[in-house]
């Protein structure tokens, strides 16, 4: 059943095309029918020569109405989709319409009978105006079908010029001409063959010509036509114009050199349709006169219509790069040819400074119909460029070789010059060159196209520019993204977790990356190193050195005994590769479980913060220089170190001048009593509360979490050691004896 259903299914555009062919095809086989009912009821008329009944005559009207009415729609739903050219359309059309009445000339020049009697030698009887042979009746159906169908085709494929750039104004005129049309034919529906029009009749075909004349002007489509296109459609609607007063016999001397008889056989078939081709053949000759005239009035407009088209077309190029368009040599390239394509200059060139050699001298980046190297030559980019931009407006130097600031000589093909500048933002960010052989080629409606392409450039290059800013800009934020996550590692991920002494820790930079750093070492079994640091400065180059502090302290830091030894090495290594202008504040402590003891060295960096649990508080204010300050023994010498022993609640807070500096929106500064006092008041708590505490008063006191500088905040806390660690182990009797 599947593939059944796969086979047998029309597909999405199958059903879509059977679904707009199914009335044509049900329109043509509507006509075909009525048709040959109505053949039908000619052969009954002539093989009993007696004229229709008025009942059957007008049976016969309303069948060949709605069967020539079937044929109209179908001819008006074949081309209602169709979007050909003016020229096509006339061509196409003087084509088909030379095929048919070609068809219908040979038809009415075979078994012709010219005798006396006869109805103009057709083969009608002149009184009842029946058929007197088979013959007649063939030629007759052929001749009015192949007319009727160039008429309709002449009046849908008209309708397609009359309506372009339509409005509800064009398309009522073209409805009530076809109504008016309409109506003067059914007006003659009573009309015996040759017969003179009525009053009613002239009245109505009045209308219908005046409407004609109406829509003989909608010729808008003209203007859209080239030059070359302009002097084939003049060709064209003369040829048409001729041929159609050929076709149709609306001259009196021409009745017989196309179709021979054919608005008599017309006649004969249906005078209303005779009528109504009469009507659509004297549109077509007033449409093609109109159209041929006009096109002769717009011949010495062509050359303009093709500039501003293509001003159009460059404006829309412009248009296109200011959005989507960042490559600098794609864009310069597009800007530069933009007065040539549009056909406002023969040559054209871009000028900007070039920032990244250092120089704002302005120099060509693009050319179109002419060399860099010939533009060097005769013009002076950057001095042009400086006068335009004294001035204020566009330069214009009508008379080129005739200005000493050129080097221009009759023959090298610039006789004018035009400098147009490009402004972004209030700034100048280049200049358009645009140039012509001729002399004082540039008229005002010249420098204000190109000014608009030079304002369209400036805003393209200014995005270009915003856009290339941003992708570095996130290639940067990248960049520091995963430096922050590789300083993260760099920093402890967990503090050790030791007997008697609780530890916590944290460092937030002020940008993506930081100069602050904090560690921990295991020295020996139970002597532990802990150090804090402030690189100075903020951002990347301190996050650098930053990360060789790291490595000194983990290498140096085992080997030296004491604080004082360590930071001096450390200065000693950091002297080699720290710039003038850039010290490390650090201190360092060592604290021996065993012996219950903390040894602290200073350098230069924020004074250590030591509460004891009876309340007593201080800061540890040891002397010493920053790492960096001094690369001689001068630092040693200032190093001073103190030795605390400890006592159950001792706390001691390390930190960076991130926490004491923060400020609140007064412009107050946290400072150093606020932070001994807050750990005075929760010195009773472990390490990790206390460091909290200290944070959230920062959060409070500042109102956001927002750093002006890097803050680091490192908190221990001594409990004192446990029962099991200060008595000996007990032995066993086995291990006694």
């Amino acid at each position: 059943m599947a593939e059944y259903s796969l086979e047998t299914k029309p597909s999405k555009s199958l059903r879509k095309r059977l679904t707009e062919r199914g009335p044509m095809v049900l329109y043509g086989i509507l006509f075909a029918a009525c048709l040959a009912v109505g053949i039908g009821f000619h052969f009954q008329q002539w093989s009993s020569q007696v004229p229709l009944s008025t009942t059957l005559f007008l049976l016969y009207s309303a069948v060949t109405t709605v069967g020539f009415g079937s044929l109209w729609l179908f001819l008006r739903r074949y081309y209602r989709l169709r979007q050909d050219s003016p020229a096509k359309t006339l061509w196409s059309l003087l084509i088909t319409g030379f095929i048919l009445i070609s068809l219908a000339a040979i038809t009415s020049r075979i078994g012709r009978i010219d005798a006396p009697g006869l109805d103009l030698g057709l083969g009608f009887d002149l009184n009842t105006g029946i058929a007197l042979t088979f013959p007649t009746i063939v030629k007759m159906v052929v001749i009015s079908v192949l007319l009727i169908l160039f008429a309709f085709l002449l009046l849908n494929r008209f309708q397609g010029l009359v309506l372009v750039k339509r409005s509800k104004t064009s398309q009522r005129n073209w409805n009530v001409m076809l109504f008016s049309m309409t109506l003067t034919a059914a007006l003659t529906l009573m009309n015996t063959p040759g017969a003179g029009q009525s009053q009613w009749q002239n009245m109505a075909l009045a209308v219908s010509v005046v409407f004609m004349v109406v829509n003989s002007f909608r010729l808008s489509w003209i203007v859209f036509l080239s030059f070359k296109e302009k002097l084939a459609t003049i060709g064209l609607c003369l040829v048409f114009a001729t041929f159609l007063i050929l076709a149709f016999g609306i001259a009196q001397f021409s009745s017989d050199l196309f179709v021979i008889g054919g608005s008599g056989f017309l006649q004969h078939f249906f005078v209303p349709l005779a009528t109504f081709v009469e009507q659509a053949s004297l549109f077509g000759i007033l449409y093609c006169s109109t159209a041929f005239l006009s096109l002769l009035f717009h011949l010495p407009t062509s050359g303009d219509y093709e500039q501003r088209a293509g001003e159009r077309a460059t404006m829309h190029s412009l248009a296109h790069l200011v959005g989507q368009v960042f490559d600098a040599e794609t864009l310069f390239a597009t800007i530069a040819s933009a007065p040539v394509e549009a056909g406002s200059a023969d040559a054209s060139w871009l000028v900007m400074p070039d920032p990244s050699s250092g120089s704002l001298r302005h120099h060509v980046v693009s050319s179109h119909n002419i060399s860099p190297d010939r533009i060097s030559e005769l013009v002076d980019s950057a001095l042009l460029v400086d006068e335009m931009t004294a001035q204020g407006d566009p330069l214009i130097i009508r008379e080129a070789p005739a200005d000493h600031r050129l080097n221009v000589r009759p023959g090298d093909q610039m006789g004018s010059l035009l400098v147009v500048p490009l402004i972004a933002r209030d700034e100048l960010i280049g200049a358009l060159f645009a140039s012509k052989a001729v002399v004082s080629g540039f008229e005002r409606d010249d420098v204000e196209t190109i000014s608009i392409f030079a304002a369209q450039a400036s805003v393209a290059i200014d995005n270009a520019r915003l856009f290339e800013q941003q992708v570095e800009k996130e290639r940067l934020a990248r960049e520091l993204s995963i430096a922050r996550e590789v300083q993260r590692k760099l920093l402890p991920q967990s503090v050790p977790q030791l007997p008697g002494l609780s530890m916590a820790a944290s460092s937030i930079s002020a940008q993506e990356v930081g100069g602050d750093y904090y560690d921990f070492v295991q020295l020996e079994n139970d002597r532990y190193g802990v150090i804090i640091g402030d690189v100075s400065g903020k951002g990347t180059s301190a996050a650098f050195y930053m990360a060789e502090m790291r490595g000194i302290f983990q290498s140096v830091s085992r080997l030296a005994a004491t604080p004082s030894i360590f930071l001096h090495h450390a200065n000693m290594a950091l002297a080699q590769t720290l710039d003038r202008n850039v010290f490390i504040s650090a201190i360092y402590m060592i604290v021996d479980l065993k012996n219950e003891t903390l040894d602290i060295a200073r350098a230069g960096h924020c004074p250590a913060a030591a509460v004891r649990l009876s309340g007593e508080s201080r800061f540890l204010r040891t002397k010493g220089l920053g790492l960096g300050l001094d690369r001689g023994d001068l630092f040693l010498k200032s190093l001073e170190e103190e030795r605390i022993n400890l006592e159950p609640g001792d706390v001691f807070v390390l930190y960076t001048d991130g926490v004491v500096e923060s400020r609140n929106p007064e412009g107050e500064e946290f400072g150093y009593d606020r932070l001994l006092v807050t750990i005075d008041e929760n010195r009773h708590e472990d390490a990790d509360g206390i460091h909290s505490a200290v944070l959230s008063d920062l959060k409070n006191f500042m109102g956001n979490e927002v750093y002006d500088d890097d803050m680091t905040l490192v908190v221990l806390k001594w409990h004192g050691l446990p029962l099991e660690a200060l008595s000996p182990p007990v032995q066993s009797m086995e291990e006694s004896k």
